[in-house]
Parts: C-alpha cells; sequence; structure tokens
C-alpha cells in the first residue's frame, strides 16, 4: 500500500502551520523545540506505481455550511496532495523506534487544541472526550508498535529482526490501562465506520492498473475485510460508540479558545458552533503534525490521523455520499490504521508476558511495576494470558462440578506459585483445549484425576443437527469466529438432499459480466411472483409467507463470494433458469453444484479437528433438545440412527445454542407424526427427489419447544424427476436438473406436442402436466446437441444412468416415444419447426420470450429421457426471525435455539424459484453462524494456523489392469480415477449415493463417470495406493 508524503524543497522555507510549537518568534529567530530531521524515510517507489499514484481526485463541494450534508467533506482536505506531494511504499517503512522523542507535539496535540480549559477528561463535554479518546488510542499504537520493534537487530550475531521492549510498553501503559481502553475505543470507532463505508468501498476501483495479479490480491483482501464477521457479529460492542449522540446541542461550545467565554465583566464572543470547532480542531491537529522533525514518525502518525479522520468523515457524512465523496488516499488510510490498531489490540498480551517474565527473573514485585493489569472495554472479555487462562478453565469445572475442592486447590495454588510444569501446560492447552490442560495439570501434580476422568466437556458454542449446505455453512462461520462446534447427522455420511442439488446457487453479483442488467431488486421480484404460485397473485399469501426474501436476495451475492474466496467453491458457470428475468445461478465447472460445495464446506470445517474445536458425530438421531428450567437451551440428547439396541447406546452434547438444519418433510408419509400425510396428503401418491431421512425431524424437535409454524401445507411438485426405466415404479427419483431446460430442452406429451413454457416456475409446469396426462403423467424431455453441450455435466451422467438416450435421427427418437404414446415423425417434426419459427419471433403460445440455443436442430442428434412431476421441497416450515432464531407463534424467540435451510419457512411462499434452495441454504447459514454468541474461547488457534500433519512420502507402486481387476467386491474393492488406484472398501457403506454406485466399478476405471458427477479436488480425502500401469 501507498502514502502519501508531504516534502518540502531544501531551498524553500518549512511551511507554515498552526502549530504552536511551530511558530517563528516576534524576534523572528528560529523555534526553540524544533528538532532536527531523522530517521529518513525509503522513497523506493516502482515507475509504474508512481504513474498511477500521480493524481488523487478530490471532488469540490460546498464545505463551509454545517446545516447542508457535505459540511464534514473537506474532514481530511489538509491531507490533501499537493505539487510536492510524494508517494512511499509503507512496506519498505515499518513502524518503529527511532530514537526521536515526540513528547512535546503530543502535549501540544493534548494541551493547546484539546484541553484549553478543561483540568481532566471528566470535566470535558462530550465531542471533547471523543475526540481525545481517538488521540490517545492512536497514541496507544503507536507506542505499542514502538515497544514492539525498539531494539535493532545485532547484526554480528546472526540478528534481522528487531526486537521488543517489554520494560518501555510496562512504563508506558501499567499504571495507564485507560490509554489501552481508548485503543479499544478508537478501534470500535474505526470498524463502526468501515461498516458504514462497506457498500460504497465494495463498488470503489482499487487496482493501479500496472500489475493485474496485484490488483485481483488487493480486490481479494479488500472483499475479504469488507465481508469479515466482525462487521455483523459485533454489533454490540459497536454500541460503545454512536456518531448520532455528537453535535446534539449545536449551540453548546466545546471549552476551548473560540465560543462564548463567560464570567463578570468578561467579553462575550459570538457563539462557534460544536461542528465548526470540532472540524477546526481536528485540522489544527493534522497540521501540528508538521511539527513532527523525524520524517518516518511523521509518516505513520499523519497517516493514522488521516485514518482516524477518514473514518470520522464516513460516520458524519450521509450514507448515499460517501461513494461520491471518499478517494484511494483515504481508503488507504483507514484500511491500514485499522490494521495498525487491530495488530497493536493483538500484540498486548504478548508484551504483558513478556514483561511479565522479566519480572520474574529479576525478583521485581509484579504489583509494584502495574502487572497486575486486566484490560476490559464496556464488559467484553479481551485476550487473556496463558495463566490467566488456566484459572478460568479451572473456575469452569468447578462450576460444572467436575472438579473436587482437593483438584481446584492443587491446581490454583500451582498456578498462583509459577509451578514450572503448569506454567508449561497453560502456555499451550488452556486457551484452545481447558479440560486437557486440567487433566495434564492433575496428572503433573500427582493428584488423582476425578472418578472417570474429565468427560464433562464444557458446553459447546454451536450443536448443529444435520450436515447439509446450511448445517456447514453456520458450523465454518462459527469455527472461523473461534467457536466451538459439534455437528450431529443421523447418516452415515454428511451432506443430506444438498448434496445433490445440481442447477446451481443463485445471486446477484453486478461484476459477474460487463453490462449485467441484473439488480437485487429484479431477483427480488422473481422470487416474489413465484409465490404467488402458477401465476397467480398476492391472493390468499400472507406477509409472513415471504418475510425472508429481502434477506435471501440482498445476501444471496455477498455469500456466493464468500463460498468462492473463504472455501474455495469453483463457482465459474452462469446460467439462466425458469422463472428468472436473467441469468443469476452458478454452477461449478467440474462435478455437481450441490456436491461441490458441501465437500469444500466440509474440508475446511475438518481443517478445526486436530484443535478439538469441531466435532461430527454421525448415524445419530438426535431425540430431543435438552432445556433448562428457564427455558433456555442445555443442548441435545441422541440415539443411534442405525437401529442398534446395544446398552448405552447413545449420548448427550452440551451446548449453549442449537441450529436445527435438518431438511424438509417430503420422505415423511409414514407413521401417525408424518408431517407430509398430515398436511399435503394429496401429495403422498408422488414420487419424491429426497433421500430416506428426509423425516421432517428438526420440525418435531421445534414444535415441541413451542415454535410456530408458517405454511406447512405448502409442498412443492417438480415437474421433472426421471422415470428410470429399470424402476419405473421407484419411491425415490433422480430430478432431473432445471438447468436442463434453462440450457433449451423442451417438454413433450406422449404425442409429440408441447404444452407449457418450459421456462415457467415449477407449479406452473407441473399443473400442467397434471392437465394434460393425469392418468400416466408420462413426459419426454427433449434436448439438442447444443443444449446438450451446455448440460456437459449433466447429461453424460443421465447417460451413464440410463435415464437419457442419444438418438442420432429424428426417426429413432419417434421409434422409442411411440412405444408409449401415439406420436409419429411428421408430428414431431412439425412440432420442432413451429418451435424454431416461435423462437425466431421472440414469443410462443404458453408466453415463452427466452429460447435458449434456439433453433432446435430437427436433423438430431438428440438427448431424450422420461420425466414425471415429484415432491421435490417443503416451502413451508419453522417459524424464525430475521437473525434465523426460532421463535413462536406471538414473535417471541425460543432462547438459544436457531433454524436455517429447508426447515424454515418464510421464504419461498407457495413456490420456490429454481436455483433458491442451495441459495436460501447458504444465506441463512450464514445468518446464523454470525449471530450466534461465542463464549468460548474467541483466540483459539485457527484452522489456518494450526501445525500440518507430517506426511511422509512413500514409495509409489505400480498396479497393473489385470491386478486391478481382482478387487471387485463389497469385502475389496480398488476403482482406478486419474490414473491412480484407490481402495474404497471401508467407504463403501458411507457412500452417499450407496455402495453399488461404487462397486458398479469396483476393479475398474470410474473416471468418466466420477468426474461427471464429482469435482476432482474431492479426491482429497483419500490417498490413492498406486498407480494405474
Amino acid at each position: 500500500s501507498s502514502a502519501p508524503f508531504a516534502s518540502s524543497s531544501s531551498s524553500s522555507s518549512p511551511p507554515k502551520t498552526m502549530c504552536s510549537l511551530d511558530l517563528e518568534h516576534k524576534d523572528g529567530s528560529e523555534p526553540t523545540l524544533r528538532s532536527p530531521v531523522t530517521d529518513s524515510v525509503d522513497r523506493t517507489i516502482s515507475t509504474p506505481e508512481a504513474e498511477a499514484l500521480t493524481s488523487i481526485d478530490v471532488p469540490e463541494t460546498e464545505c463551509s455550511d454545517e446545516d447542508l450534508p457535505t459540511f464534514w467533506t473537506d474532514m481530511c482536505h489538509k491531507f490533501a496532495p499537493e505539487e510536492q506531494t510524494e508517494y512511499v511504499n509503507l512496506q519498505l517503512n515499518p513502524e518503529r523506534w527511532t530514537g526521536y522523542n515526540g513528547s512535546h507535539v503530543w502535549r501540544a496535540i493534548y494541551e493547546e487544541n484539546c484541553l484549553k480549559s478543561a483540568s481532566s477528561v471528566d470535566e470535558m463535554c462530550y465531542e471533547e472526550r471523543v475526540l481525545y479518546r481517538l488521540l490517545s488510542g492512536m497514541h496507544s499504537s503507536i507506542n505499542i508498535h514502538i515497544a514492539l520493534h525498539s531494539k535493532p537487530p545485532k547484526r554480528a550475531l546472526g540478528e534481522t529482526e528487531w526486537g521488543s521492549d517489554p520494560k518501555k510498553f510496562v512504563e508506558i501503559f501499567a499504571k495507564h490501562p485507560e490509554r489501552l481502553k481508548n485503543l479499544h475505543f478508537s478501534f470500535v470507532v474505526l470498524l463502526r465506520a468501515l461498516r458504514k463505508a462497506a457498500p460504497a468501498l465494495s463498488k470503489m476501483d482499487v487496482r493501479i492498473g500496472q500489475d493485474a495479479e496485484e490488483d485481483e490480491r488487493t480486490h481479494a483482501l479488500m472483499s475479504r475485510l469488507l465481508e469479515s464477521h466482525i462487521l455483523s457479529s459485533c454489533r454490540d460492542v459497536f454500541g460503545a460508540f454512536d456518531e448520532k449522540s455528537l453535535f446534539r446541542d449545536v449551540q453548546s461550545t466545546l471549552s476551548a479558545n473560540s465560543g462564548m467565554i463567560s464570567g463578570v465583566g468578561e467579553e462575550l464572543l459570538a457563539p462557534v458552533s460544536l461542528k465548526s470547532q470540532f472540524k477546526d480542531i481536528f485540522l489544527n491537529i493534522s497540521e501540528v503534525m508538521d511539527c513532527i522533525s523525524c520524517q518516518k514518525c511523521k509518516l505513520h502518525g499523519k497517516l493514522q490521523l488521516l485514518g482516524l479522520g477518514s473514518a470520522l468523515k464516513v460516520l458524519l457524512l450521509p450514507e448515499d455520499l460517501l461513494e461520491s465523496s471518499l478517494n484511494k488516499q483515504e481508503v488507504v488510510a483507514l484500511v491500514n490504521t485499522i490494521a495498525k490498531f487491530s495488530h497493536a489490540i493483538r500484540k498486548v498480551p504478548e508484551l504483558m508476558n513478556a514483561a511479565r517474565q522479566d519480572a520474574l527473573k529479576s525478583s521485581v514485585d509484579l504489583e509494584s511495576v502495574g502487572l497486575h493489569l486486566r484490560e476490559t472495554e464496556g464488559g467484553q472479555k479481551v485476550e487473556q494470558s496463558p495463566l490467566e487462562a488456566a484459572i478460568a478453565a479451572t473456575a469452569t469445572y468447578v462450576k460444572s462440578g467436575a472438579l473436587t475442592p482437593e483438584s481446584e486447590a492443587a491446581i490454583v495454588s500451582a498456578i498462583l506459585e509459577d509451578n514450572p510444569k503448569v506454567v508449561v501446560l497453560a502456555k499451550y492447552y488452556a486457551e484452545s483445549m481447558p479440560w486437557r490442560f486440567i487433566e495434564h495439570a492433575l496428572r503433573a501434580l500427582g493428584v488423582p484425576l476425578p472418578k472417570g476422568g474429565i468427560e464433562d466437556d464444557p458446553p459447546v458454542d454451536l450443536v448443529v443437527v444435520g450436515g447439509g449446505l446450511a448445517g456447514l455453512t453456520a458450523s465454518l462461520t462459527v469455527l472461523d469466529r473461534g467457536g466451538r462446534v459439534t455437528l450431529v447427522e443421523k447418516e452415515a455420511y454428511v451432506g443430506g438432499n444438498s448434496q445433490w442439488a445440481s442447477s446451481g446457487i443463485n445471486g446477484v453479483i453486478k461484476t459477474s459480466f460487463e453490462d449485467n442488467p441484473d439488480s437485487v431488486e429484479a431477483y427480488s421480484d422473481d422470487c416474489e411472483k413465484s409465490s404467488y404460485g402458477n401465476g397467480n397473485g398476492r391472493e390468499n399469501l400472507d406477509p409472513e409467507t415471504v418475510e425472508h426474501i429481502p434477506t435471501l436476495t440482498s445476501q444471496a451475492g455477498a455469500t456466493i463470494e464468500w463460498l468462492r474466496r473463504r472455501v474455495g467453491a469453483d463457482l465459474s458457470l452462469l446460467s439462466r433458469l425458469g422463472g428468472h428475468s436473467y441469468a443469476r445461478t452458478y454452477r461449478p465447472n467440474e462435478g455437481m453444484a450441490g456436491s461441490s460445495l458441501v465437500f469444500a464446506l466440509k474440508g475446511k470445517c475438518e481443517d478445526y479437528i486436530q484443535s478439538e474445536r469441531f466435532k461430527v458425530v454421525k448415524k445419530a438421531r438426535v431425540s430431543e433438545i435438552i432445556t433448562a428450567k428457564d427455558g433456555s437451551i442445555n443442548g441435545v440428547r441422541w440415539t443411534p440412527s442405525d437401529g442398534s439396541n446395544r446398552s448405552n447406546a447413545g449420548g448427550e452434547v452440551r451446548a449453549r445454542h442449537v441450529l436445527l438444519a435438518t431438511g424438509g418433510y417430503s420422505n415423511d408419509k409414514q407413521g401417525e407424526d408424518a408431517l407430509l400425510s398430515k398436511y399435503a396428503p394429496q401429495l403422498t401418491k408422488f414420487a419424491t427427489t429426497n433421500t430416506k431421512g428426509t423425516t421432517g425431524d428438526g420440525h418435531k424437535l421445534a414444535f415441541g419447544l413451542g415454535a410456530g409454524a408458517v405454511d406447512m401445507q405448502r409442498v412443492q411438485v417438480h415437474p421433472t424427476g426421471f422415470i428410470n426405466p429399470e424402476d419405473e415404479g421407484a419411491d425415490t427419483k433422480t430430478l432431473a436438473a432445471e438447468l436442463l431446460r434453462g440450457a433449451g430442452g423442451i417438454l413433450l406429451n406422449r404425442s409429440g406436442k408441447r404444452f407449457a413454457n418450459e421456462l415457467g416456475t415449477r407449479d406452473y409446469v407441473s399443473a400442467r402436466m397434471q392437465e394434460e396426462d393425469a392418468e400416466k403423467l408420462d413426459f419426454v424431455l427433449l434436448l439438442d446437441e447444443k443444449g446438450a453441450s451446455e448440460a456437459n455435466k449433466h447429461v453424460p451422467l443421465y447417460v451413464k444412468k440410463n435415464l437419457m438416450t442419444k438418438f442420432d435421427t429424428l426417426a429413432d427418437l419417434t421409434k422409442w416415444m411411440s412405444v408409449r404414446g401415439n406420436t409419429t415423425e411428421s408430428q414431431l417434426r412439425a412440432t420442432l419447426e413451429q418451435y424454431n419459427d416461435q423462437a425466431n419471433a421472440g414469443l410462443d403460445e404458453f408466453n415463452k420470450t427466452y429460447f435458449a440455443n434456439a433453433p432446435f436442430k430437427v436433423s438430431g442428434p438428440f438427448y431424450a429421457g422420461r420425466v414425471t412431476p415429484v415432491v421435490h421441497y417443503t416451502m413451508g416450515g419453522v417459524k424464525v426471525d430475521s437473525y434465523g432464531r426460532v421463535v413462536r407463534a406471538d414473535g417471541t424467540p425460543v432462547a438459544g435455539l436457531f433454524a436455517a435451510g429447508e426447515i424454515i419457512g418464510g421464504v419461498h411462499g407457495k413456490n420456490r424459484l429454481g436455483g433458491n434452495a442451495l441459495t436460501e441454504c447458504a444465506v441463512f447459514g450464514r445468518l446464523v453462524g454470525t449471530n450466534v454468541n461465542i463464549v468460548s474461547n474467541t483466540d483459539a488457534p485457527s484452522a489456518a494456523t494450526e501445525v500440518p500433519k507430517l506426511k511422509i512420502p512413500k514409495r509409489d507402486r505400480i498396479i497393473t489392469h489385470e491386478e486391478l481387476a481382482k478387487h471387485a467386491s463389497a469385502d475389496d474393492c480398488w476403482v482406478a480415477l486419474y490414473g491412480r488406484v484407490y481402495d474404497f472398501t471401508d467407504f463403501l457403506d458411507d457412500h452417499p449415493a450407496g455402495a453399488d454406485a461404487i462397486l458398479r466399478y469396483g476393479g475398474g476405471d470410474g473416471t468418466k463417470i466420477f468426474e461427471a458427477v464429482h469435482s476432482r479436488n474431492m479426491l482429497n480425502d483419500f490417498e490413492a495406493i498406486g498407480t494405474l500401469s
């Protein structure tokens, strides 16, 4: 990053400033307090960077009238580039000790500009206190970085990095904890500004235009910053400051030089408003910074002051002016200041611990040097030292009853006496694995473990019931925030119905292609029109039926971007599905959308297994949500879902919150409590696309706790489920993805005629099918070569599964269709030629206006499959609020209970728009993960920083085709994929599609079918046993 650096030529006199330290004496002599120029700045900058940074646009606006919204636009104009401005690379000029004494400058800033008549902070008005705390926070950040980089490296000893000076830190902060509080306060103000400016910053072009790779990296980093969970999850902390409280009494004055001076016999000056004085004082302080003669000190001081000024500018300007008022210079300063303050806050415990260790080595009384210091800001917990974490862990288990008084006394005494063994254990275990710390500490002290050991783990932050896309998305979001998660899945595998979704995930991303006409408003409009059902209007549609559409559509684009960046999901292909006005459905280049997303999320969550912050319990059905007497959530109780009757089968997971992400109830047809039979009995005759586990388990748990219900009778019938010729009466059918019709596929009845707009909503097309052929419900989905090429992952898969067939000629297609109807070749030809004429005209008799890949090639080849309506999705479900909290019918939340995904109602109305299933899961999973209150240690090691397991390379084994062929049974199943051989024997029972799907290719090469369904990186979970010769 680069920042402007004002410089004066040697031939000109120093610039005049408002700083009293820099004013010439009346006799014309030089100022006595000006220090010599020290520690010059490294001005190295590349030619492309210099060319790209030659100008900064500063909009000209009216800034003198405080009644106008543009009053604060010039908050940072003292920093505006001038003719002599230079740009420097901040990475070449790190902030560290230079030997410069800037106390006189800080004294001028505090005393001469802010505290003229106030003897203490308590006597200041609110606006003065805010400004003082911001400056104090900046001062603290600078001093922390100086303490971190105070000792030059001893090159002769091979040192290359600057060392820290904990003593300097203690001298500055140990007796003044309020300085650290001000640092936290300032950081909150910066983050609050970043959150407000996020929409404007997301649109700002941060590219230099000289290095495409660096520009892409900069754009990605900025997007990652703007999507940080902190901006949405810390709203309570942001309440520590509210800019709306500023300048409420515009006739009041600051207790500074200007304003009304009252007193007997004193002159009354014309009052100056708070706004004008506040801005003038900040601008005055910016000029005081010119008194700094240390060039590098001035660079970092002015950078951070500009960062604070930019934050104030953001907070005080109306939101609609931000996009036009912020320039790159201010954004660079704001982002770098946030980074500096964040780094300073994170390094405080490190300096405290180092100072404590130095004090212990020198036998200095800790109290005498102020090392009893504990920081808090607004009651929020901050980072602890290892020994503090050890005490906290001990207290946790004492409260839970897991520790006896004797064990408690032994551990506490050892901690306070700095027992070396316990100190080491605290450093590495107390924060991230407190229960392990307790066990190891007791063993080290020779104290017997509690009976049965420490089995009663502290409650996790979230139990996720259901391992589909919603559950995995919420899990990763909580884990990334520092929480602990246990996922309970009743199947033998993670993925749920999400893994079968193939069409893609919806979202509006304006930058997907040039002149993209789509918008969130258009997306919302499409969702609402679909929610009416079968082309109807709003009649009989309660507001709560679609209350969450705005949340879905506004968050979808950002969620897709998060999946790309954080999860690494490939969502590079874009298409338009039925019911959509524009192309907004994203899918991977390889494999299916659902399975790719589930696999990628699963892998990221599993990165946290080593630290024991993430656990998965499979083949477990949650039978009860455990609650306390006051109704609060205490966890879940589960039983084996595989019918196991072994003694003590099952268990409990203690938790502070529970997320129900169990999907819908499309397959819940049996039993007295069967939800489909209860709410939509007319649909039990249809087959379903859902797995056998889609039985409304979460609904029943939520309703048992008094949750409200929304639209439980709304169940979607999808028009195209494949009829498998090998099992035509199967209760579960494979979905013919909506993408096939989006790519130009047409629907034909048994007479070879079209009967509907193929891109109509699902309920419309399903209704037309039932009107057309209520008895058989047997139709043909037909694509030509161009349409099949667009669906180049789906069609080959369906052909391999014998769900679609390729026909070279129209005669061959006619022969196949005539077996089940009265189709003739002439009728088929007439249907296709009429379709092409209507496509050319842009409208057909069914009001279809979009004809993908037209004209339809009449001469072939063709790809055709038989389809029928199937129960696919349940629009209704559990009532939730805008945070994903489960609520009762009266709107009051069920404390600690959340729901996300297909289980919730209020999103789709009478009919779900295609592609919104994955969207709903990801958006509301992120929403819940962001809003769950994290109580576990938030500073536990992240997945990204954990030490990877050492992998010892094995000597590769060459496997012949003959040897491979010998391993083709359920007891010994090898499959070749991409030239490598894998042993899938132990995975057969856990495979979501069943063991047969793998056994079919046992002893042979399964590459073609694998790549039609999955992305290649899914094999990262498996280790090849050799290479196929």
